[in-house]
């Protein structure tokens, strides 16, 4: 553990032994204490991560992977940024010779490959032909499964599951199958022209889609355009649509969500800054999705139209370096909030708007461990609850969650944030951010320094 490290450790582990030591240990809990810089020190060495899949539409251009020497720099190049799984785009799905050296590369980069297939579905075109690239393909190196369809409408739904039927029978459910799938933005009518009891229009237009069979479902909301001034109301509806896809998630357990970051500008959208591009990861991550996907890595064409973090030329932009930085502050946390699930939200100085935008069923009125939240300023906490050691071991995850953890997020752009949750007694914690474990002890209250957009994670529990 490096200087800064022992330094925030400290200055966090001192707010907390300050309250903690206030108090005795008689009928309020454990006795407190503060791990000391050698005990975080061992606890960063040994505690147990998580791997998040991050992702990327879309890798690298046919143009600049013609040889596999060419495929294999570039992807170690992207691989590099922090990213671990990239997804093609269906307008080159039949160049199986890009589709291979891509492929090919990936496996020596130690990362994954999505394949989106085309969005003709009609019973003797499409469908069929879409079936014939997966034969081509579904024994690729490095092949984590394929993108059904980008943005389906209502009425792909039904040959969606036929699709999806088929492509499972075909590779024996050895690959991930999944949609994504317009944001709450889209078009109404086209989404669900019905609804179904019970739902709104655009929970009918996921179920629809979920009953017809995906391994994960995804979706896509940019909320940065050209004119900052909408910022606010535009993070706002992606509380709503974020809402809608925890909610559903609930509904299908066994479905995990993933969502896509907008990294990059085009017409009418900006390139979103530091701080904004870290808040709309931790939005993501805190209502419970698993994985997400950066929107865009490789330029599209020429035209200069949609920059991304690679240029047209094969070179790297200022939005790699940005993405390579986000991913490296957010993988400190060892992505320990993977080993949870979502049960709800407190807030505290949050707008009455912003609050509101969640839906009621997340929306806590309290917590069987906490006994208030204290801010500066907009505060959003997940609360979240352990997963079974049967479900992480399916999912891959650490198997040693606490039975509570709480996601901080700062979701102010502009000011820093001082957050202190204090218990109902003394209460064993871990800090998780940037850094890695940055505190841990027994105490009633801790207290974090939070930047703008930026989060912590809690777990109430140490590691010995």
């Amino acid at each position: 553990m490096n200087r800064k490290t022992i330094s925030i450790a400290r200055r966090t582990v001192l707010t907390a032994m300050t309250a903690a030591m206030l108090l005795t240990s008689a009928g309020c809990g454990p006795a407190p204490r503060t791990a000391s810089p050698e005990e975080l020190e061992a606890a960063n060495r040994n505690a147990a991560r998580n791997e998040m899949l991050i992702g990327c539409w879309i890798p690298p251009r046919p143009h600049q992977v013609l040889t596999q020497e060419d495929a294999d720099a570039q992807i170690a190049k992207l691989a590099a940024s922090g990213i671990n799984c990239f997804t093609t785009h269906h307008g080159e799905m039949d160049d199986i010779g890009y589709l291979t050296r891509l492929a090919n590369a990936a496996e020596k980069s130690g990362i994954k490959m999505m394949i989106e297939l085309g969005t003709d579905l009609s019973e003797n075109g499409g469908m069929a032909h879409n079936l014939d690239i997966v034969r081509q393909t579904m024994d690729l190196p490095a092949l984590l499964g394929y993108n059904l369809f980008d943005e389906p409408t209502a009425g792909y739904a039904a040959a969606l599951t036929e699709e999806f039927r088929q492509i499972h029978e075909l590779t024996g459910g050895t690959k991930l199958l999944m949609i994504n799938m317009l944001p709450t933005y889209g078009p109404a009518d086209i989404m669900a022209p019905e609804i179904r009891s019970g739902f709104s229009r655009y929970r009918t237009y996921l179920a629809n889609f979920l009953d017809t069979g995906t391994d994960a479902l995804s979706f896509d909301f940019y909320p940065y355009s050209g004119n900052p001034a909408g910022d606010a109301g535009a993070l706002r509806s992606m509380l709503v649509n974020l809402s809608d896809m925890a909610v559903m998630t609930k509904k299908y357990r066994n479905v995990p969500t993933w969502g896509f970051l907008q990294d990059s500008g085009w017409s009418g959208m900006r390139i979103p800054e530091r701080d904004e591009l870290r808040l709309i990861s931790h939005l993501h991550l805190i209502f419970g999705l698993e994985s997400y996907s950066y929107f865009l890595y490789a330029e599209i064409s020429d035209d200069g139209g949609m920059l991304g973090m690679l240029n047209w030329d094969g070179e790297t932009t200022k939005i790699y370096d940005r993405v390579k930085a986000n991913n490296e502050h957010i993988a400190g946390m060892g992505y320990r909030f993977l080993s949870y699930s979502l049960k709800g939200f407190l807030t505290d100085n949050m707008r009455t708007e912003d609050a509101e935008a969640i839906d009621a069923a997340l929306r806590l009125k309290s917590d069987i461990n906490l006994r208030k939240v204290t801010s500066d300023c907009n505060t959003l906490v997940g609360v979240f609850t352990g997963r079974s050691a049967a479900d992480n071991a399916a999912r891959g995850y650490a198997q040693d969650p606490a039975k509570s953890g709480y996601y901080v997020l700062n979701y102010d752009l502009f000011n820093d944030n001082t957050v202190t949750l204090t218990f109902k007694q003394n209460t064993p914690y871990t800090v998780w951010g940037p850094d890695g474990i940055e505190a841990m002890g027994v105490a009633q209250t801790v207290t974090l320094q939070i930047e703008p957009g930026d989060a912590r994670f809690v777990e109430l529990k140490t590691f010995d």
